[in-house]
């Protein structure tokens, strides 16, 4: 069948006589791409119009009728009835889905037709598109059906990168043209426990409804889980919200970010105080848990073809213990926030995996709803790559195979770094079975044309390098881009290169420019902490300034790309503008505006693990005490140097430090002298100073912003260094498992300084 012949159109778009609004939508659609591949612009008519010649039917018609066609329709609670039909049946073509409800099965269906035609859409907006250029269009016989492997689609902007109206409109239209939903299910977010019994309503005459601090105060963002009136009112609550709303499916709720807690006594008495490895310590599951299905079966009761929905986040991740029947409409959002995301579910190198697995299968196993809240690029505040494609190929059969019904993915808008993950992702949420490399190898071919196949192994190659890496990744957590990137770089820089060699037309070669500043990026990035890691602190800092650089000449191209952080985040740890602050800390007291350089601390220092918390006993602060040293890198933490098992178990626990290093004799009299330590992944830290303790601080990782386990430790020392000698240094460190993975040691150069 020819619906354009040499720019001529050769058919008729046709709609029902009294179209859905999704149909007139999807005609626009269709009309408006045919005409921007093939200059032809073709008819919309009525079907009650005279018509002649090659049809294209799109939406609920008669003719559809007709053919006894049978279309996807309905909208249960279920929410299982989704999908679309594309049909060849004598002069017609056929495109129509499920409109009922907020199915966009007919407009579905017109993008799948377009993608059999050539178009992509990598990115959201025009930079992203590719249309291809056909004067004649044909239509190869199709009968094919179509249904989602997931219910639940979606990929979201977490605000961790500022956007415009415009770039949010770009994403929608992004989402739908990869056939991502935004089902409206009440959502659990963060907080949403304040819908069940409204504080304005009720805190002031019944504060014993609300959670105790641990000062003795109650607090109006969370509930006292344990108190039988706070089930009654929620449940109240649900009920009169779904008799107002038919239409509503679900009512979600969740307590605020972070592990909030109850300190009544009555709390306190029902948390087991299991601890489970960074997933959440003391756990709320079990009394938070029973109070969720206390109220699913209160609500159950009249509408047990709705949702109660809550999440399973932070210190409420696993299924409780002592619950023998759940109620049938208790639904779950896993969001499983300390999980690597560098390997697959079940991968025996990575323990946070494996127990990733343990808990979904028993909430699977237990629950008829559960969708998944994960984190995807993981961390990308610093616009760092975060390649998980062969994470995502294994990943989504396993999750669909428990029944999972979908995905509320939290992204960034930081689209160069992030997008082909975006991508493969939504492919393989529509269809668990896409061929990944065929994805992979399509997209290279249309977005980058002449330069697709060296591009295709630059992907590969940096793919590649972080599988084999032996960290660990979660969100909030930087990826050790420092060791990973190094030993790629050169094939990597050979490969950018021959792709700029290769490109032809100005589009292409624009996609591969922005490429380029992508990759330089990165390599500024690596010389940023190799110069920090060398001590050449004012270096590191004109690195990251070209970094900023970078990100400006992008964002000329395509806002989104490689995006500023938000004014509000920008203290947040792992920011680029958070880096430069503590390096400028650094720079100005090592030879800057602050103080003056004495003495760079070695590299590379003694090291001894301490399991059995014997070394303070046998002084193994002085130099020469103990037996089996190592050496030790203290620009990296130890997790990455090799201190883990097989499975990926870090070391935690108490482990030392030391060195020596000489101290100028010509120390200008008067004058203080100050030790810094670079940063310590720590829960506790001691520090000697020729055999002297010179400083204690206990529970540093729960620190957040300029005070966590991150920023510089500034000692002053005068009285204790001896000048024109070797001295020594000595540090305790203790990691216990924290909230996420743990990490530990001495991670940036250390050094001594004078005050100007």
């Amino acid at each position: 069948m020819v619906l354009v012949k040499r720019h001529k159109p050769q058919a008729t778009i046709v709609l029902a006589n009294e179209p859905s609004e999704q149909a007139q939508e999807a005609a626009c659609i269709l009309q408006d791409y045919i005409e921007k591949i093939s200059d032809a612009h073709i008819e919309i008519k009525k079907e009650s119009e005279n018509i002649s010649g090659n049809t294209i039917l799109v939406g609920h018609n008669q003719k559809v009728k007709d053919l006894s066609i049978e279309v996807p329709s309905g909208s249960t609670f279920q929410l299982n009835e989704e999908g679309f039909v594309i049909k060849t049946a004598g002069n017609s073509l056929i495109l129509v889905g499920n409109e009922d409800g907020e199915y966009r099965g007919t407009i579905y269906a017109v993008y799948t037709f377009l993608e059999e035609l050539g178009c992509r859409w990598f990115f959201p907006g025009e930079f992203g598109e590719v249309i291809p250029e056909i004067d004649t269009i044909s239509v190869r016989a199709m009968d094919c059906i179509e249904h989602p492997s997931f219910r639940i689609r979606n990929i979201w902007y977490s605000g961790w990168a500022p956007t415009t109206d415009q770039d949010h409109q770009d994403f929608r239209l992004w989402r739908d043209r990869n056939k991502l939903n935004t089902l409206s299910l009440s959502i659990p977010g963060d907080g949403s426990i304040r819908r069940l019994v409204p504080a304005k309503e009720y805190f002031e005459n019944s504060p014993h409804l609300f959670a105790l601090n641990k000062d003795g105060d109650r607090r109006s963002d969370m509930l006292c889980l344990s108190e039988p009136e706070t089930v009654n009112i929620a449940v109240k609550t649900i009920k009169d919200t779904f008799r107002d709303n038919p239409d509503t499916l679900s009512f979600g709720f969740a307590p605020p970010d972070g592990f909030p807690m109850c300190y009544c006594q009555h709390c306190q008495d029902s948390i087991p105080e299991f601890n489970h490895k960074g997933y959440g310590d003391p756990s709320l599951s079990d009394l938070w848990f029973r109070f969720a299905n206390c109220i699913a079966k209160g609500v159950y009761e009249e509408f047990p073809d709705r949702w109660v929905l809550t999440n399973g986040y932070a210190n409420r991740v696993r299924l409780p213990e002592g619950i023998a029947e759940f109620s049938p409409n208790l639904g779950i959002q896993s969001a499983i926030i300390a999980a690597c995301t560098l390997h697959h579910v079940g991968d025996q190198r990575c323990w946070q995996r494996t127990l990733y697995k343990q808990l979904l299968d028993r909430w699977t196993d237990t629950l008829n709803c559960v969708f998944i809240y994960d984190y995807d690029p993981g961390n990308s505040l610093v616009n760092l790559p975060f390649p998980a494609i062969h994470n995502l190929k294994r990943d989504m059969p396993y999750f669909r195979s428990r029944g999972t019904w979908g995905f509320w993915t939290e992204g960034t808008n930081s689209w160069m770094v992030t997008h082909l993950n975006y991508y493969v992702r939504a492919k393989l949420m529509w269809d668990t079975e896409a061929d990944v490399e065929a994805l992979v190898r399509d997209y290279c071919r249309k977005f980058y044309a002449d330069a697709a196949d060296v591009v295709e192994e630059y992907i590969w190659t940096l793919e590649s390098a972080v599988e084999q890496t032996t960290s660990h990744q979660t969100w909030g957590r930087l990826m050790q881009w420092k060791t990973i990137f190094p030993p790629v770089q050169q094939k990597l820089d050979y490969l950018i290169s021959q792709a700029e060699e290769l490109v032809q037309d100005s589009r292409s070669r624009e996609r591969v420019q922005v490429l380029r500043l992508v990759h330089n990026h990165m390599k500024a990035y690596v010389k940023m902490e190799q110069f920090v890691a060398q001590g050449q602190f004012q270096v590191g800092l004109e690195w990251a300034d070209k970094m900023m650089a970078i990100r400006d000449e992008v964002n000329i191209i395509k806002s989104g790309l490689l995006p500023h952080t938000p004014d509000w985040a920008r203290d947040f740890r792992t920011t680029l503008e958070w880096h430069k602050e503590i390096y400028q800390d650094l720079a100005n007291k090592a030879g800057g505006q602050e103080g003056k350089l004495l003495t760079l601390l070695p590299r590379q220092w003694e090291f001894k693990l301490d399991p059995k918390d014997i070394g303070v006993i046998y002084q193994w602060y002085l130099d020469g005490r103990g037996e089996d040293w190592a050496t030790i890198d203290t620009t990296l933490n130890w997790e990455g140097q090799g201190y883990q098992d097989q499975q990926g178990w870090g070391f935690w626990g108490k482990a030392w430090y030391r060195t020596g290093f000489h101290v100028p004799a010509d120390v200008e009299e008067g004058k203080s002298i100050w030790l810094t330590i670079g940063a310590v992944y720590n829960r506790g830290v001691w520090i000697w100073l020729n055999g002297m303790m010179q400083r204690f601080e206990k529970d540093r990782h729960r620190r957040l912003g300029h005070h966590d386990v991150r920023t510089p430790i500034h000692i002053d020392v005068t009285d204790w260094v001896r000048s024109g000698e070797i001295n020594h240094v000595a540090v305790l460190v203790n990691t216990t498992p924290p909230d996420r993975n743990p990490r530990g040691g001495i991670h940036r150069r250390s050094f001594l300084w004078t005050p100007r």
